[in-house]
């Protein structure tokens, strides 16, 4: 298992609760990770990161692109706004995400039910993630896949964790 014990109990709560619910993409910006404070440059680079690796695994689905075009505009505007920031407080707290069917399977092979991985670490759950991650190009890194560019060029991120 690559991915830190916090951040892998904050995914698989995430995920699991994606089973049941639709939720705004604010998702990904919430939740205690002792590693990466919230409203912080490095939650939202994490929140980004992870929005497309689900994505690009084809473990959730966005609803509707609100304020975007398509994927790919949506992929941008989430690495330019924060979910902290006031200009396009609409991309992360309106748009819609869900879990496929091939995320509600694999939490399913997991947990049973998708409200049993919410509080326990399951290592080989998040193993199976890395393995999917892997598989589509996306695997765990501490480097960003789509780097954030905030819209403020002035204020340079810093995403360390």
């Amino acid at each position: 298992m690559t991915i830190p014990d916090d951040i892998a109990k904050w995914l698989q709560r995430h995920l699991s609760i994606l089973c049941e619910d639709d939720l705004s993409i604010g998702h990904f910006s919430s939740g205690d990770i002792d590693s990466v404070s919230i409203n912080t440059p490095a939650r939202w680079q994490l929140s980004v990161d992870m929005i497309y690796r689900t994505l690009k695994c084809d473990l959730i689905e966005v609803f509707k692109y609100l304020n975007c075009h398509d994927r790919q505009s949506f992929l941008d505007a989430i690495r330019r706004y924060g979910p902290d920031n006031h200009i396009d407080i609409v991309l992360w707290n309106a748009t819609l995400i869900y879990g496929t069917g091939k995320l509600e399977a694999l939490v399913r092979s997991f947990f049973g039910t998708p409200s049993n991985g919410r509080d326990k670490l399951n290592p080989a759950f998040i193993e199976a993630l890395e393995q999917i991650f892997a598989e589509n190009g996306v695997p765990w890194s501490d480097k960003p896949l789509l780097p954030i560019m905030p819209v403020d060029a002035s204020a340079p991120a810093d995403v360390s964790r």
